[in-house]
């Protein structure tokens, strides 16, 4: 399987910034696309603007979310058609931060996801636990939960495991805790969708930094890392996306 690594650059960047960081990571971006495969998700401001030149380099468009409806009296929001208008190939959905900030429920996620798929764009669903489940033990039962209200049972696109109590906090997930995570959730996504592949891309997100991404990546089952605050520095990013390839890369 083909890791992504998926940059989410959240509500930063305007037009020069934005482009001057997108065409730092494109630049040097040629031989790590031979190995994996690379989304930038920036701001809604600066998708039309960023899709020509992502395109040009191979490099893939994502957004950070889309509403549920087709289009309509939606103050403020932005549909999964117009993101596609866009060039947008992957949009992110369920992230932590909307589900606290904007109060996001697993079904509203779904209809998300749904919607996605209808405008042929690629659903990344974030799941994960927090500091507090992890402590219960509840951890796998929230995962669980998540998986099968989140998804649709012919779901085709990203799983994203987030641990919440890793977020904008500087600590990463243990290798073992990542592997122990993904193999329950491998295990639940195969029984939920009724399939015997585990091939299913579920990327970790958490704090992932350019010192620890390439154990991160090593660990089996990881498909990829999603990226928040390093992705805002090239020089990070790049650093992650190339993390434990040959040299040559």
């Amino acid at each position: 399987m083909r890791q992504m690594i998926i940059g989410n650059w959240k509500m930063h960047g305007l037009r020069k910034a934005g482009t001057d960081l997108a065409s730092a990571i494109t630049t040097e971006i040629g031989t790590i696309l031979k190995e994996r495969d690379v989304v930038l998700a920036p701001p809604f401001t600066l998708l039309h603007h960023l899709f020509p030149l992502l395109s040009e380099h191979g490099v893939g468009l994502g957004a950070q979310d889309c509403h549920a409806e087709i289009e309509g009296a939606y103050t403020g929001d932005i549909s999964a058609g117009m993101l596609a208008d866009s060039g947008v190939s992957h949009v992110i959905l369920g992230h932590s931060e909307r589900r606290e900030h904007h109060h996001e429920y697993n079904a509203l996620i779904k209809r998300k996801v749904m919607r996605a798929r209808e405008f042929g764009l690629c659903p990344v669903v974030c799941v994960g636990e927090s500091g507090r489940q992890k402590e219960e033990n509840l951890a796998e039962e929230w995962l669980g939960k998540q998986i099968t209200e989140c998804l649709p049972p012919d779901f085709d696109g990203i799983v994203a495991y987030e641990p919440i109590w890793a977020i904008g906090t500087g600590k990463a997930a243990t290798q073992q805790d990542i592997e122990s995570r993904l193999t329950f959730m491998h295990d639940a996504l195969a029984r939920h969708l009724e399939t015997d592949d585990k091939s299913m891309r579920v990327l970790y997100g958490g704090s992932v930094k350019p010192e620890d991404a390439a154990s991160i990546l090593a660990v089996p089952g990881v498909g990829g890392v999603l990226v928040g605050g390093a992705s805002l520095s090239a020089r990070s990013f790049l650093g992650i996306a190339r993390a434990g390839l040959p040299l040559a890369s």
